[in-house]
């Protein structure tokens, strides 16, 4: 009940800075947004170019970043350079006091993608579950958080950047989670 109600708090300020719009065009430069994003339930089919799907895209995104900033109350300082390889979409934000790495892995099906999960689960050690994040969720013990939602499996890498971290300072665990919650947000947002 306490990693609930913990969760429940974490998501008000989210919400309030999802509102503007994951990438839906609003705000400054709304002219020049990319697409909006595909339902992550959407997976991109084997006959599809070999590129991320729009949902997977959203989180190296200016709008999505823009988001993230207010939600820890800090910015990068340096761009993005995300990279696609083998299925994975990757790129790291990276801070005046640490670095930390989104990354999605596009899986064909939502059977393969929980035997990644699942995969990922078994290898990483001691780790707490987290409810109402995704399908399945959980955190490691440095506090890198892995969702699984339909065919995709999400990891924010926290740990490269400090034990407290952002404006106001919270643990690297509360920022992963923050972030995860962010993504999920957006994409459900695009999934309506």
């Amino acid at each position: 009940m306490r990693l609930r109600r913990t969760a429940a708090l974490l998501l008000l300020p989210l919400l309030a800075a999802t509102a503007a719009g994951c990438g839906s065009g609003t705000g400054p430069g709304a002219d020049s947004a990319p697409p909006a994003a595909s339902s992550p339930a959407a997976a991109p089919s084997s006959s599809a170019p070999d590129r991320p799907s729009d949902a997977t895209s959203m989180i190296c995104n200016p709008y999505f970043r823009q988001e993230l900033a207010g939600a820890l109350g800090t910015d990068i300082v340096q761009p993005l350079a995300p990279t696609w390889e083998k299925r994975v979409y990757r790129c790291e934000y990276r801070y005046a006091q640490g670095s930390m790495a989104l990354s999605v892995k596009e899986l064909p099906d939502a059977a393969t993608a929980l035997a990644q999960y699942d995969g990922l689960r078994g290898s990483a050690g001691a780790v707490t579950d987290l409810n109402g994040l995704g399908e399945a969720a959980y955190k490691r013990a440095d506090g890198t958080t892995v969702v699984r939602k339909d065919s995709f499996v999400l990891t924010v890498d926290v740990a490269e950047l400090p034990e407290t971290f952002g404006t106001p300072p919270r643990s690297r665990a509360d920022v992963a989670v923050m972030t995860a919650t962010t993504v999920m947000i957006c994409w459900q947002e695009h999934s309506s």
